[in-house]
C-alpha cells in the first residue's frame, strides 16, 4: 500500500477558504487532494469570472484616466532617475 503525505495549511484567509470550496464542487473533486492535483495539472491556467473580469476592466479605464491628470503636472520630459529622485523626496517631506 501507498503512503499518502498530508498537507496541513493554517490561517488560511476565510475568502480564499470560500473559493477553493467553490472550485472543489465546481471541478466536481470529492477530496481537497483531488483538488490540488487538478489544480497543479491545469499548468496554472487562470479561470475569472465575468464579474472579476468587469471588475479589471474597471481598474484598467480607471488607471488611465489618470494619464492626464499626472502628466499635466510634469515640467518637462521626465526621465526615469527625476523620477525616483522626486518619489524619494516625496516620502521624506
Amino acid at each position: 500500500m501507498e503512503a499518502l503525505a498530508t498537507i496541513l495549511i493554517k490561517n488560511l484567509p476565510e475568502d480564499v477558504l470560500k473559493e477553493l470550496k467553490r472550485l472543489k464542487v465546481e471541478l466536481g473533486c470529492r477530496t481537497w487532494a483531488e483538488l490540488l492535483s487538478k489544480l497543479v495539472q491545469s499548468e496554472r491556467e487562470i479561470s475569472l469570472g465575468e464579474g472579476k473580469l468587469r471588475e479589471m476592466r474597471s481598474g484598467v479605464r480607471d488607471f488611465l484616466k489618470l494619464r492626464g491628470p499626472v502628466s499635466s503636472k510634469w515640467v518637462g520630459h521626465p526621465t526615469v532617475l527625476k523620477e525616483v529622485r522626486r518619489s524619494r523626496d516625496h516620502g521624506t517631506g
